[in-house]
């Protein structure tokens, strides 16, 4: 009896745990889009990928096909432009990697950039602050749908930086947004 007792009371401890722990991780995506929950994991999944790998060891044909959204350079049809472009992304890829790598897996998370709104990093994004107008007299500034604030889990209220995700494929877009007189933009392979 008394063995019977101690394995109902584990087995109680256990799902007590299990539920704490499955809802500890949903309270981290409460209020998060379909869309938003589709990038995390690709996100996620990206970063696991090229953790702590060397170039050799990553596939360009994987991480076009899964994770980076790169149709716009691989369907050029200018020769010329398609091959410098592909060479840019090694460059420009490795800032992501070196991110990663620094901070760690068990260090980074990502969360919309929305959740950021009282946050200087939301500025580029935040209507009422924005400061450039069009030639029109429109306010200029970034959108943030589709947009994640990276972060160290040691200081989740300060992130480092934002990723672009292009919101058909979830696959990531960018993760170098410019601030060039006061404009911003993301970096993309477009603009080589």
């Amino acid at each position: 009896m008394n063995m019977k007792i101690k394995i109902q009371k584990i087995l109680i401890g256990i799902i007590i745990l299990t539920t704490n722990l499955v809802l500890g991780q949903n309270n981290s995506s409460i209020n998060w889009t379909e869309n938003e929950k589709a990038q995390y994991i690709k996100l996620t999944a990206l970063a696991n990928y090229v953790y702590q790998k060397e170039n050799s060891e990553i596939s360009k044909d994987s991480l076009f096909i899964k994770y980076i959204y790169f149709d716009n350079v691989l369907n050029d049809t200018l020769v010329e432009r398609k091959e410098r472009r592909i060479l840019a992304f090694d460059t420009l890829f490795y800032y992501f990697r070196k991110t990663v790598d620094s901070i760690g897996l068990e260090n980074l998370d990502a969360k919309p950039v929305r959740f950021y709104k009282k946050h200087k990093i939301y500025d580029p994004f935040n209507e009422e602050k924005s400061n450039q107008t069009t030639i029109g007299g429109e306010k200029m500034y970034t959108k943030d749908d589709n947009i994640f604030a990276y972060f160290n889990k040691k200081d989740p209220e300060n992130p480092i930086g934002v990723l672009l995700f292009e919101p058909e494929t979830n696959k990531l877009g960018s993760w170098i947004l410019i601030n060039q007189g006061g404009y911003h933009y993301f970096l993309s392979f477009n603009l080589l």
